[in-house]
């Protein structure tokens, strides 16, 4: 077997795909996540690329190069030659590495907590009008490395997110990011919003912190006969960005209410 990285064109991906004889049925979906990535720049030269066998045939790569072709400029790509006849079989059977793999490689401590922050980060600078669930909502995991990459200070609010999870009910990883955001964006000392949220006391009737901390519990405890309401990052994050923000401006807060298709608050600085 032989490797080499080639500048594979749309034109050389087209003719690649002629010789497509055995491959696995075409996922629209997984093209169309290839092509975005390619477009933004975000693909990389791996050890997976195109394989052809011995016969000549395609046996590994057709996603990569109908995503080419989708995307409409050439990408370089490992093109492996002369593998055995046969060999298809084993290839790509393996676990898809997660966001979580992704950080634990690069040394990251609570890398499943930790990646999904980043996520959480990601979604609310790139999507704040969009849903953050689906398809359509999925960040590579070279977006969250790079993401990490611009927010180190991320790492500091696990602990964070823990404990106000521990006290409200809220997403562990929601917590830690959007208090990640507020610290980001605020020029002043937090430790009351987060001694209020997490502690509870001495808060009075119309306080943002006493309004967020009812809503939580109210999200996660459970009625009698009934099912735990399903938690969403996005509502958690909403939620806790719009008390925020009304404590952040001295505003009492006599309800807290969240809108599926509202797009998710900027921080009040």
């Amino acid at each position: 077997m032989r490797s080499k990285v080639q500048n594979v064109t749309p034109k050389k991906a087209g003719e690649y795909l002629e010789r497509n004889t055995a491959n696995r049925p075409l996922s629209k979906r997984t093209v169309r996540d290839f092509a975005e990535a390619m477009r933004r720049g975000d693909w990389q030269v791996t050890h997976q690329g195109i394989a052809f066998d011995t016969t000549g045939a395609l046996v590994d790569g057709q996603h990569r190069l109908a995503a080419i072709i989708e995307a409409g400029i050439p990408v370089e790509m490992t093109v492996f030659t002369e593998v055995p006849v046969g060999a298809f079989d084993v290839l790509d059977t393996g676990k898809r590495r997660n966001a979580a793999d992704a950080l634990a490689i690069e040394g990251e401590k609570s890398a499943v907590m930790l990646a999904a922050m980043v996520r959480t980060v990601w979604l609310y600078e790139q999507r704040p009008e969009m849903s953050w669930s689906g398809g359509d909502a999925a960040v590579t995991n070279h977006q969250i490395v790079q993401t990490l990459e611009q927010h180190p200070k991320l790492r500091d609010f696990v602990a964070v997110g823990e404990q106000i999870a521990t006290a409200t009910g809220m997403i562990k990883s929601a917590a830690a990011a959007a208090s990640y955001l507020v610290t980001q964006a605020s020029g002043r000392d937090l430790s009351p919003w987060f001694d209020g949220i997490i502690e509870g006391t001495g808060l009075t009737k119309g306080d943002p912190r006493l309004m967020f901390r009812r809503v939580m519990f109210n999200h996660t405890r459970k009625q009698a006969g009934q099912p735990l309401r399903r938690r969403e990052t996005r509502e958690h994050v909403t939620l806790y960005l719009k008390a925020f923000n009304a404590w952040a401006t001295d505003t009492r807060l006599p309800q807290l209410r969240y809108t599926p298709r509202e797009p998710v608050p900027p921080v009040a600085a």
